[in-house]
C-alpha cells in the first residue's frame, strides 16, 4: 500500500539526458496528455524509499556512498509499462546500477520489489497506450550517466539534497567510439 508521505533515494541522470527524455515527455504532452506523473523532479531511477523518521541515517548513507562512487554509464533500451499505467525507459542492469542501488534496497513507500525505471507518463490506460505509441519511433538506446542521488520526500514532492558521484566519464564503451 502507498504511503502517504515518504523519502526517496533516486539516481539522477546527466543534464543532455535529462534534455533528451524531457523531450520524449513533451512528445506525450504535445498530444494534450497531461498524467499525473510527479513534475519538476529529475529524470531518475529510484534506488529506495524509506520513512521520513529515517532521513538523517538516509543522508548520511547518500554521502557515504557518493564518496566512493564514481559517475558511471547507463543505457536505457527500451520503453516499459506498469499495468498499462506507468509508461518508463527500461535501463540494463549493469553491475554499476545495482551496485548503487544495494545500500539503498529498500520498499517502504509501495512494498514493490525494485524495478529500474526512468518515468515518462502515468494516466489512464488508454492515456499510457497513447503515450507509447508517440514514442515508438523514438530513438533507443539512450545512453545516459548516473551522475550524482537524490534525496527527495513525497508527497507533495520535495527534493532535499543532492550528493554528486565521484568524476567518472560516465561513457559507455559505444559512446566513446
Amino acid at each position: 500500500m502507498k504511503q502517504k508521505l515518504f523519502l526517496t533515494v533516486m539516481a539522477v541522470l546527466d543534464d543532455e539526458t535529462q534534455r533528451r527524455m524531457n523531450d520524449l515527455q513533451q512528445r506525450i504532452f504535445s498530444l494534450g496528455l497531461v498524467g499525473t506523473q510527479t513534475m519538476g523532479i529529475p529524470f531518475h531511477i529510484s534506488l529506495g524509499s524509506f520513512p521520513v523518521e529515517k532521513e538523517g541515517e538516509v543522508l548520511r548513507n547518500m554521502y557515504r556512498t557518493a564518496g566512493k562512487t564514481a559517475a558511471f554509464p547507463i543505457r536505457f533500451v527500451g520503453l516499459s509499462t506498469f499495468s498499462d499505467r506507468v509508461l518508463f525507459l527500461k535501463p540494463e542492469i549493469s553491475e554499476s546500477l545495482a551496485a548503487l542501488h544495494a545500500p539503498f534496497d529498500g520498499s517502504y513507500a509501495d512494498g514493490f520489489p525494485w524495478t529500474p525505471h526512468a518515468t515518462l507518463f502515468c494516466g489512464e490506460e488508454a492515456e499510457v497506450r497513447k503515450a507509447k505509441q508517440a514514442l515508438e519511433n523514438a530513438r533507443l538506446p539512450v545512453e545516459a550517466s548516473v551522475q550524482a542521488i537524490e534525496l527527495g520526500r513525497f508527497f507533495p514532492a520535495k527534493l532535499i539534497e543532492k550528493v554528486h558521484l565521484l568524476p567518472g566519464d560516465g561513457k559507455t564503451k559505444e559512446a566513446a567510439e
